[in-house]
């Protein structure tokens, strides 16, 4: 959580002035403020606080007013006498806060600008004081006039001043302050630059002897300070360091202005550190506080500011290096700050913040209650002693609803978020636009309604948490140092709603703002490690979506990372070791690399050591500990590995609160790891135990949630587990129902819904479950979404891998139920995907362009641009987009060629476009001859032959077919092809020894005689016919290796007949392949064309001269 508080500079050249003093009032410096990350307020030196009076303040105020109403309006004294008694009511509003003192004080000093001619030598100081009340009193209430009016008064005095005159640098330098705070509110570029020439003007005006050259110099520093704020340029920030250095340099530490002079020098340095780490600066930092607290006497009322300024440093050099001196001297000093300072001074809820805040950060390390407390009470106190009209009161609501927040997120209590919430709302409503630190106020509003969302889930709070953070993205001009971090807290909020809705778009706006975050960060920032465990933690999410292999590992790449630059201490450790571990433990389960388990565990471990047992995150830990030791135990068997996992699920489940949005997904871990021990051991109460884990998981989990299919599929498994063991029928219905109800969720992704509806088809068929048929036709609709065409191709194919058995299984199942068509066409929709889908891609939209030419043009625009993605058009072009921004546009594309087809669907007579072919247009592709399908499962080896005229397929059983026995084969002939050089197209023919041919011959005739001669004779195919007839092959699985083209008794004493005797044979990848092909023109020529030539520096290819001559004596 990011805590952003406002700091103060102090105001180097501001003299302790009495009520006699006004006219010296445009000497002041303007003070200027800053935001700085995860730091508590600094002291501000404009405030009357600052100043001693000789005499009580009312008294004094009463006897100017009778002083000026017993003086007549043409006497020479009355100007200087109510401008007298404007300056002392100004004193005592900016002690008291009295909003008439400061009307009345614009009122006394505009009747005494009326009655000064304008050649008289105190108009244009008159003037100048106007500007700067005008400019307090818009600082307070915000009113664009006033500053307007400032500015006119300050450039009023201006032209009054000669060049040559002595007050011509101070007049400039006021309304170069004047336009600084018009730029604060109203973000005018303009008037930034305008405020910086006119600074430097003033510094180039006064000689380097003059004893206002500091001021000068100081004035210039903020104004550059402020550009640099607000627009990120480190040349800028550069510059007030050297500026503010410069007014250092001039006085000697005797002069009672040095420790103001150091104080700004110590917060330039600090916000330097800030943006780019190096602890030269933070030590420069604390060096120059320290310096400037040595300097100062306790009675000095600057003391508690300068106090405030070295704990702040103090507490950022803690929070970098973890070094807890750091951070009790912090506290030390903050605490002395508010003990010197009156109760009834304005500065004391300044102080009461900074301290806080410093609590805040010592119970983030050594959760102590009693420090969170403390400082959510000092929080409390700093805002009900600050004014609304106070320029400070919106950071300090800030600064209360972060606290607030921390202690929620320890402790979870609702009225903490709801709290928190307010404050910051409050924060943000109560800031002006333009408000130089409203983009830090935006984004802890965001932290607040994303933290209530992961508690409570309330979808809207996550929108509501997305529109702030959004906000403060815009508000950061790139190239600011605070860019990454905002566009890190935003990323958080696209990523925790894709983790409640499951939309692909924002995991994948998530990884961009991540990736970029990551990328504008150097490694030796602060920062770098919490960027790249937030980009590892999402690329894992994506993996876990959608299977990239690149994802995971890169993902763990950055957690690796994100691990090996945080020091050892750093309170942020546990959390990134456990992020590191999850992505090991995810990886493993996907590619069974031993080490990353092992590491795996290692890192949980570690993890869990450093958490506090109270400390909220424990159970999380736990959790994750817990799923990896399951793990290992799934891989080795090590009973100590289930047992501990189990135990550690358990606690996690014990100290997890029953409304906290993870306890289902820990009760479902739990429940997994019991089934899994009663597998292994076979105890009831693990398998009875684990039904009810799940069934609470369940329960908990609302309708809708897309980690509901996930509860439901896992409670089927305990059930089907303890169903086969003793036999319960309700436990089979249950199971089915629970595994049926996540394969059918609208919410389910993909894969999990593949995995559920797998589930479901072997539950139903144990059960002998009526549903079975049903589950079927589940698994084979999901398969194209598992291979979506959004993913690449190697993607695909990777998904694909297992989805071939699990077609054949189906359809075997289809088959056995006497449901020969719809195996058939499962067989089909299973076959060939990806070559499919790039075919659609390609197909004519002619009918379509009659009756809705923009719809047909924009399907081929989308389609033309995934099919050119399919391929490295241009690998070496020098503006190709990265590897994430690629597949992010193909999937978006994927989605909308989803919804054009959606739309044309919808079309009368469009119902079927692009869907897989019927079963009754299937059979058309046999009007040349029969087409046979060889389905090869576990369960069965079937043949389903297609023949025109004949609406349902034959199926034709192959019982001395087993898919072990095809695999066999293949390896054989793989075997006995590479041994005689066949297959290593570097040897030629008669380099080769053995002979294959005689080799293959038993492979042959096994072939012939358990699955071509069964075929041929259910088809009543004779040997030798007139005219060889045509027939088509469409094989699966192994048997898509093996010569069925060939096969035959060859060379035997008994018989010699083989499949070319019979028919004339062809292969065919699907049977849709047939009927893509368009029909040949009667009376077309027949031609045809082949060459073969090898390639310099290829591979010898056996043979090739004379297939070559063999096709042209055919020809």
């Amino acid at each position: 959580m990011i805590l952003k508080t406002k700091i103060i500079a102090a105001d180097s050249s501001r003299q302790a002035l009495g009520a006699e003093q006004p006219n010296k009032l445009n000497s002041l410096l303007r003070p200027r403020s800053q935001v700085l990350s995860s730091n508590p307020e600094v002291p501000s030196f404009y405030g009357l606080g600052c100043l001693r009076y000789p005499e009580d303040i009312n008294t004094s105020i009463e006897r100017q007013q009778l002083e000026a109403s017993l003086t007549p309006n043409d006497h020479p004294d009355k100007p200087s006498q109510l401008s007298h008694l404007g300056w002392t009511l100004l004193t005592r509003f900016r002690r008291l806060g009295n909003l008439g003192d400061i009307n009345d004080a614009v009122t006394q000093y505009q009747a005494a600008i009326n009655l000064t001619p304008d050649g008289h030598p105190d108009k244009r100081e008159m003037l100048s004081d106007l500007g700067h009340i005008l400019q307090a009193r818009f600082e307070c209430l915000g009113d664009i006039d006033d500053i307007d009016n400032s500015i006119a008064k300050h450039q009023e005095a201006v032209d009054l001043t000669p060049d040559i005159h002595p007050d011509k640098p101070g007049m400039l330098g006021n309304i170069g302050s004047s336009l600084l705070a018009r730029f604060d509110r109203l973000g005018n570029r303009d008037d930034i630059d305008n405020a910086i020439e006119r600074h430097q003007a003033a510094v180039d005006l006064t000689p380097h002897d003059h004893p206002r050259k500091l001021a000068m110099l100081t004035n210039l520093g903020h104004s550059l300070r402020t550009r640099f704020e607000h627009l990120g340029n480190l040349r800028d920030l550069d510059n007030t360091i050297a500026h503010y250095q410069a007014a250092v340099d001039l006085i000697s530490n005797d002069n009672p202005h040095k420790p103001g002079l150091l104080t700004n020098l110590g917060k330039a340095l600090l916000i330097r550190f800030q943006s780019l780490g190096n602890l030269d600066d933070i030590d420069g930092s604390i060096a120059q506080h320290q310096m400037s607290v040595d300097l100062t006497p306790d009675a000095d009322a600057r003391k508690p500011g300068l106090l405030d300024n070295l704990g702040n440093s103090l507490l950022i050099r803690f929070q970098r290096l973890g070094n807890l001196d750091d951070m009790d001297n912090a506290i030390v000093q903050h605490q002395a700050a508010v003990d010197l300072t009156p109760d009834d001074h304005i500065d004391k809820a300044r102080s009461l913040s900074n301290l806080g805040s410093s609590l805040h950060a010592r119970f983030q390390r050594l959760g102590n209650l009693d420090d969170i407390d403390d400082a959510i009470l000092r929080l409390q106190e700093a805002v009900d002693l600050s004014p609304d009209c106070h320029p400070d009161k919106c950071m300090r609501l800030a600064n209360f609803g972060s606290i607030l927040l921390a202690r929620f997120d320890r402790f979870g209590n609702r009225d903490d978020i709801d709290n928190a919430i307010l404050q910051h709302q409050a924060a943000v409503n109560l800031a002006p636009d333009g408000h130089p630190h409203m983009r830090e106020m935006l984004n802890n509003l965001g932290n607040s309604f994303s933290a209530r969302f992961g508690r409570l889930g309330n979808l809207d709070d996550i929108d509501n948490a997305i529109i702030p953070r959004q906000a403060a993205v815009d508000l950061t001009p790139d190239g600011h140092p605070h860019k990454p971090r905002v566009l890190s807290n935003l990323g958080s909020s696209f990523f925790i709603r894709f983790g409640r809705l499951g939309n692909l778009d924002d995991v994948d706006n998530a990884i961009t703002k991540y990736q970029a975050a990551v990328d504008l960060t150097p490694d030796g920032h602060p920062d770098k490690p919490a960027l790249s465990r937030n980009l590892g933690t999402s690329l894992v999410a994506r993996f876990q979506r959608l299977g990239n292999i690149g994802d995971i590992d890169n993902a763990t790449e950055q957690l690796q990372a994100a691990v090996k630059l945080t020091p050892e201490g750093h309170p942020d450790m546990p959390s990134l070791l456990s992020s590191f571990g999850n992505s090991l433990e995810i990886r493993f389960k996907r590619l069974k690399n031993m080490g990353d388990i092992g590491n795996a565990i290692v890192q949980h471990q570690a993890a869990v050591k450093l958490t506090p047992d109270d400390h909220p995150e424990r159970p999380a830990r736990l959790n994750s500990l817990g799923i990896a030791l399951l793990a290992r135990f799934q891989q080795f068997g090590n009973l100590n590995d289930v047992n501990d996992a189990i135990e550690r699920h358990q606690v996690a489940v014990k100290l997890t609160p029953g409304d906290h949005p993870d306890k289902s997904s820990r009760l479902s871990n739990l429940g997994h790891a019991l089934c899994v021990r009663f597998n292994r051991l076979g105890n009831r109460d693990d398998i009875d135990n684990s039904i009810l884990n799940h069934q609470e998981a369940v329960d908990l989990t609302p309708d809708g949630h897309p980690q509901k299919p996930g509860r439901l599929a896992n409670f089927g498994i305990p059930l089907f587990c303890r169903f086969q063991r003793f036999g319960h029928p309700k436990d089979a219905e249950s199971c089915v129902a629970q595994f049926s109800a996540a394969a059918l969720s609208p919410v389910a992704s993909p894969p999990d819904c593949l995995m559920a509806a797998k589930k479901w088809v072997h539950a139903a068929l144990i059960t002998n479950h009526t549903s079975l048929l049903a589950a079927c036709e589940c698994v084979v609709g999901t398969i194209p979404l598992v291979a979506w065409l959004g993913l690449s191709i190697k993607d695909r194919h990777q998904h694909l891998v297992q989805i071939g058995e699990t077609v054949r299984a189906v359809a075997a199942i289809a088959i056995s139920l006497g449901q020969c068509n719809k195996a058939l066409e499962w067989l089909e929709q299973g076959r060939s995907i990806v070559w499919t889908q790039i075919l659609q891609l390609r197909t004519p939209v002619d009918q379509l362009r009659d009756i809705e030419p923009d719809l047909a043009d924009r399907l081929l625009h989308i389609s033309q641009l995934l099919d050119e993605g399919t391929q490295d058009v241009n690998p070496q072009s020098e503006h190709r987009r990265s590897p994430e921004e690629e597949a992010r546009q193909y999937r978006a594309l994927a989605r909308e060629h989803n919804e054009v087809v959606a739309k044309i669907r919808s079309l009368p007579n469009f119902h079927d476009f692009l869907r897989p072919p019927t079963i009754h247009k299937l059979f058309g592709a046999a009007k040349d001859g029969p087409v046979v399908v060889i389905n090869v499962s576990d369960a069965q080896c079937d043949a389903l032959a297609l023949v025109y005229g004949v609406d349902e397929a034959i199926h034709i059983p192959l019982p001395n077919l087993t898919s072990e026995r095809v695999t066999e084969l293949q390896v054989e002939l793989k075997s006995i092809l590479k041994s005689n050089g066949t297959r290593l197209r570097a040897v030629r023919d008669e380099e080769a020894e053995g002979d294959g041919g005689e080799g293959c011959k038993w492979i042959l005739a096994e072939l012939w005689d358990n699955l071509v001669k069964p075929v041929l004779d259910s088809l009543a195919f004779s040997s030798d016919p007139e005219i060889l007839p045509r027939m088509w092959w469409c094989v699966t699985g192994p048997l898509a290796f093996l010569p069925i083209h060939a096969a035959g008794v060859y060379d035997t004493e008994d018989s010699d007949e083989k499949i070319q005797d019979y028919a004339i044979v062809s292969y065919v990848p699907t049977i849709s392949a047939l009927l893509e092909q368009p029909d040949a023109p009667e009376h077309s020529p027949f031609r045809h064309l082949s060459a073969i030539e090898p390639s310099s520096g290829a591979f010898y290819i056996p043979n090739t001269e004379k297939e070559m001559e063999y096709i042209r004596r055919r020809l």
